[in-house]
């Protein structure tokens, strides 16, 4: 039972469990599993050596790790398999248990299970950090007592109320959800489901784009009419494909005016669910870009969902720190070449909405590890604002082909030698922006390191520029 008296629907206590997966979601589900009883066994295919104290921790709990490979027989032994979000449902051997009758769930799925407060979750292809931490920034603005977490960071399983992490009641716990976490969901039900909108992504796991859509609308099944859906009216994918979903439907947008929801005027953020007439001002906030527009309306429209308005989404929006390397301004030289880091930006869709942030005479750093999508939607964004096109990475050829002709394009493979390029290359009012359009892992770790190298080169190459 949960601390809420009502059913998990899981029994766990004597259960053999196998959780896929040894980074940080892996290891609270596995923690949580073996504190409710059950047999736990983590399996991972790496050997985990810098994860060896908190190995250990599991260990003393009775908790077996598997390391370095995936035994077959633990898996199709198993009474459940819980998986991390890294690990697909067709990967093997997690398809052949599956096709042997063993039940499969993610981390998101279980902590809902025995999770006590209702849930705002924020799903899209980009956006979704942003959107999740200022909504949760809002709410507490509010005075309401929040929890953060999911795929922006904490799982949500340490967010259940007997885990020791949480201390006192909770009214809203915000979760950034990937369409990784939903894949792997039977029963979750966030009270307001928002989806900011939808760009091909993640090509390189999916099967098809239609089969990425298919796994992002599945945060919307569960939900019933007593539930809240935040859409993005200006995404036609997004408004044609939940037309019939069974939440009622709140809408944001920058394109029009939008009767009962949330949209642009172009000086401030107006909203008018449930009969309100609220303005905000996104002036003073140090979100940069049109897409941080949307971020902003989707915000305060789940902020709303929920009853929260007023003063306190003013402040939020004023006060909000952005996540690094998300066009976040690095330096402006001497010279007057400004530099923007978008390491964040690992898609088309969101290199894109970069791009358009400004007004034109970019240098645009592109480049990484292909995701198996079209870079044509870069086309006309750099036709009207690029002066010059800089690619690094793997991705490298199959972006000159596909974008030859559109702008002069420079193949330098590294971010240190795109710097050096692009900087010597800008003029005066010029800016040099990184927006890679693709994954990190062929240089780096991921998308920080990436934005931390382009930051150190910046600064190694024009460091006597104005910082922020």
């Amino acid at each position: 039972m949960t601390p809420a008296g009502k059913s998990s629907g899981l029994i766990l206590d004597g259960a053999a469990v196998v959780v896929v997966g040894g980074a940080r979601t892996g290891i609270s589900a596995a923690r949580f599993l073996a504190g409710r009883g059950a047999r736990v066994t983590l399996t991972d295919m790496a050997e985990l050596t810098a994860k060896e104290a908190e190995l250990s921790r599991l260990r003393d709990l009775g908790v077996v790790t598997d390391l370095g490979r995936h035994d077959r027989k633990t898996f199709f032994g198993a009474d459940l398999i819980v998986l991390s979000p890294g690990v697909p449902l067709f990967a093997e051997p997690v398809a052949e248990a599956s096709k042997r009758g063993v039940r499969i769930i993610g981390e998101v799925e279980l902590a809902f299970r025995f999770l006590d407060a209702p849930i705002i979750a924020v799903t899209g292809t980009n956006g979704k950090t942003t959107t999740t931490a200022l909504l949760g920034d809002i709410l507490a603005a509010c005075g309401k007592e929040v929890l953060v977490g999911g795929n922006i960071g904490t799982p949500l399983i340490d967010f259940v109320p007997d885990s020791g992490k949480v201390a006192g009641p909770v009214d809203y716990i915000v979760a950034e959800i990937s369409s990784f976490q939903l894949e792997a969901i039977e029963t979750f039900d966030p009270r307001v489901a928002l989806l900011l909108n939808i760009t091909p992504d993640h090509l390189d796991r999916y099967r098809s784009y239609e089969e990425y859509i298919a796994a992002k609308l599945e945060i919307f099944t569960n939900q019933t009419v007593r539930d809240i859906a935040v859409l993005n009216r200006d995404d036609e994918l997004v408004t044609a494909r939940t037309r019939h979903i069974a939440a009622r439907r709140l809408y944001f947008s920058r394109a029009h005016r939008e009767p009962g929801g949330v949209w642009y005027d172009g000086t401030g953020i107006v909203s008018t669910i449930d009969g309100a007439n609220d303005v905000y001002n996104p002036r003073e906030s140090r979100l940069a870009g049109v897409h941080n527009i949307e971020n902003m309306m989707a915000a305060v429209a789940g902020a709303a969902a929920v009853g929260c308005r007023g003063d306190g989404v003013d402040k939020a929006i004023r006060d909000f720190v952005p996540h690094a390397h998300r066009l976040q301004h690095v330096l402006t030289t001497p010279s007057g070449v400004s530099f923007y880091d978008d390491s964040k930006a690992t898609n088309v869709g969101a290199a894109v909405k970069s791009i358009e942030s400004f007004a034109g005479g970019l240098h645009v750093i592109v480049g990484g590890v292909d995701k198996g999508g079209s870079y044509a939607p870069l086309k006309e964004a750099l036709r009207k604002r690029a002066r010059g096109l800089y690619l690094i990475g793997e991705a490298a050829p199959v972006i000159e082909r596909e974008l030859s002709g559109i702008v002069p394009i420079a193949s330098v493979g590294t971010i240190q030698e795109a710097v050096r390029l692009a900087g010597e290359r800008a003029k005066s009012g010029d800016t040099v922006l990184l927006a890679p359009a693709c994954s990190s892992f062929d240089q780096y770790r991921n998308y920080q390191e990436r934005g931390e190298d382009f930051i150190r080169n910046v600064k190694r190459f024009f460091g006597d520029g104005k910082q922020e």
